[in-house]
């Protein structure tokens, strides 16, 4: 063994790897390496160089002592315990970079859903500021995606913006939804909108989300059901029965007549009478009807319409017998707000022998009952 390699050489060896792990591994040790450094220094200069002669516990107790500190102050877990740091941090890289890219996925599928709608979609927030999709400025002919809410109030009709922001102040959390018609002021005079929005929170800041259609009053509502000026008579009807005739599968015929859309129209304009019939008609269709081309015009309020599900035609029949919205559908549009009064005449086909034109004409019969004023209830059947 070398002769140099004595016992207190081997104590800084080992004492300068203890606070090298020590430094490397937890980053402290400054208190260690100041009583190494001044033990090493030293033992140097009064052991090795003997530059001057101090008694000799003084300098065993700073070596020894500062020695069984580092030893007393090492933890050897800490030292030697896995790294988690880098691994945690690798670890939420790893995560950060799956969120970034299922973001990423799905704003592009929302993107691409906001093209395949045809609805204008109308974000606000609560500061006034509104964005809107392509089709919303199409719809409304703005030209920025970006506009404010005054812009739009602007060019609303004054008696539709009172009743706008009468259902927007209602929204809460109990009432959320909202459904609203109004006219805009374009440059071919007003149009009808119909808005259907939602309204939540988010850190306490309100904001409302919205779809909006342009309403074609001679094609009222937008939807696979054609009513209104769409709708026909004549051979389509008859054939239509003379088909379920030939299955020979019974079916129900409803006659019904809207009463007061004369008064309406001449309170407020042909165009809300439009509305409101072709807004029953789409309710009437929802509800009791599985073919949507069994909807017929008669005349200008009279409409036909054909059921085949019996199991329907007696929820109809209940219906009227309850009363309820059915009979007097309460709608609005802009400040228009009205119930329509609908009269309904039952004929039940069970037999097939009977001629188109008669089964027909018996409908109708029914409708006229049930017009009359010596009729109490506004419905009448034939079986």
């Amino acid at each position: 063994m070398l002769v140099w390699l004595n016992v207190t050489v081997m104590i800084f060896i080992v004492w300068a790897l203890l606070i090298a792990f020590k430094k490397i591994r937890t980053k402290k040790g400054d208190l260690d390496s100041l009583v190494f450094v001044a033990a090493l220094g030293a033992y140097l200069l009064f052991d090795v160089y003997a530059l001057t002669e101090v008694p000799g516990f003084i300098l065993d107790i700073l070596i020894y002592g500062g020695f069984f500190l580092t030893v007393f102050l090492f933890n050897i877990r800490e030292v030697f315990a896995k790294d988690v740091t880098k691994e945690k941090l690798n670890a939420l890289n790893k995560e950060y970079r799956k969120l970034s890219d299922r973001s990423e996925m799905l704003r592009m599928r929302f993107v691409r859903l906001l093209d395949m709608v045809d609805s204008g979609i109308m974000f606000r927030s609560e500061n006034g500021s509104v964005f809107g999709t392509d089709q919303l400025l199409d719809i409304f002919n703005f030209e920025n995606n970006e506009f404010s809410f005054d812009a739009l109030l602007h060019i609303m009709h004054p008696d539709d913006k009172r009743t706008y922001m009468e259902v927007l102040d209602c929204l809460g959390k109990k009432h959320s939804t909202y459904t609203v018609h109004y006219r805009l002021n374009k440059e071919t005079g007003y149009s009808w909108f119909k808005e259907r929005g939602t309204y939540l929170k988010h850190k306490g800041k309100p904001m409302y989300i919205a779809l909006v259609d342009a309403l074609d009053i001679k094609a009222y509502p937008k939807s696979n059901i054609e009513v209104l000026n769409n709708l026909t008579i004549g051979e389509s009807y008859f054939e239509h029965l003379q088909k379920l005739s030939r299955k020979g599968s019974p079916y129900t015929i409803v006659t019904f007549e809207i009463s007061n859309i004369p008064q309406i129209n001449n309170r407020y304009g042909r165009d809300i009478g439009d509305l409101m019939m072709g807004e029953y008609l789409s309710k009437l269709s929802y509800q009791f009807l599985k073919d949507i081309h069994a909807v017929f015009r008669l005349g200008g309020i009279r409409f036909a319409m054909v059921i085949e599900d019996q199991r329907k035609a007696q929820m109809l029949k209940r219906a009227l017998e309850e009363g309820g919205d059915l009979i007097n559908y309460t709608m609005q549009f802009g400040a228009a707000k009205e119930s329509v009064f609908p009269a309904f005449g039952i004929l039940e086909v069970k037999h097939f022998d009977e001629p188109i034109d008669e089964l027909a004409a018996r409908a109708e019969k029914a409708l006229e009952i049930a017009l009359d004023e010596k009729t109490q209830d506004i419905y009448f059947v034939i079986s």
